[in-house]
């Protein structure tokens, strides 16, 4: 098995701290960069963390495969402005510098919905993430559309609690079209993550929310495809 960098973008919140246990766990990488706002504590052989402002660092990093879980809710940052850029601009802007120093796979937690002519704004930052992206060039693409994320978060939602409550009940009505708005666990989209890094040929893939449930399971019962 080839040895493998990976910078993490967003890897203190709920789905982005899994990936990170997921990754250096995972014998195929030798190093694991993670992006932070501030030291998260945590302490490991293959892991470093840097403190930057995303938004403005200018720095690259040795990286094969980026991984991006950044997300905020209004609530957090208090304005549109500020939601756009930790969910738009940041990514799109560190997306660009780790193109230059020869990444060659970034992976995305979008969202069920994304489309930039939505009129949600929420699904219409996440769709014009997902076209600057698109844009961009990366050999290898992956873009996961997770609906409502099920996991102990650290702050209080109670917007997307009641939501995901809703979901919950609705889940076994959820089908056909309506596939793509199941919730999913957290753990589900890290394991899914890891996955699609070393299991993809070079190319655009959307992975929509009932196919990273399929995580939830015993790996011994997984589609190895895409």
């Amino acid at each position: 098995m080839e040895a493998r960098k990976a910078l993490v973008l967003g890897g203190t919140g709920l789905t982005g701290s899994l990936l990170v246990q997921e990754l250096l766990a995972h014998p195929g990488y030798e190093k694991i960069t993670c992006y932070v706002r501030k030291p998260s504590g945590l302490s490991h052989p293959k892991l470093v963390e840097q403190v930057v402002k995303l938004d403005s660092h200018q720095g690259l990093t040795e990286a094969d495969d980026v991984f991006c879980c950044l997300g905020a809710t209004i609530k957090t940052v208090k304005t549109r402005e500020a939601f756009q850029l930790v969910d738009l601009h940041a990514p799109l802007h560190i997306a660009k510098l780790q193109l230059a120093a020869g990444s060659q796979r970034f992976l995305v937690v979008s969202a069920a919905g994304a489309n930039e002519n939505s009129s949600v704004f929420y699904n219409r930052v996440k769709g014009k993430l997902e076209k600057g992206l698109k844009g961009l060039g990366y050999p290898l693409l992956v873009i996961l559309q997770p609906s409502f994320i099920l996991g102990q978060r650290k702050e209080s939602r109670p917007l997307e609690k009641l939501g995901l409550t809703v979901a919950q009940w609705l889940s076994p009505l959820l089908i056909s079209r309506f596939k793509k708005y199941i919730p999913v666990q957290a753990a589900a989209i890290a394991k899914a993550l890891v996955h699609y890094a070393w299991n993809s040929r070079n190319g655009v893939y959307t992975i929509p929310s009932d196919r990273i449930k399929a995580w939830e399971q015993p790996a011994t019962s997984l589609d190895q495809g895409n």
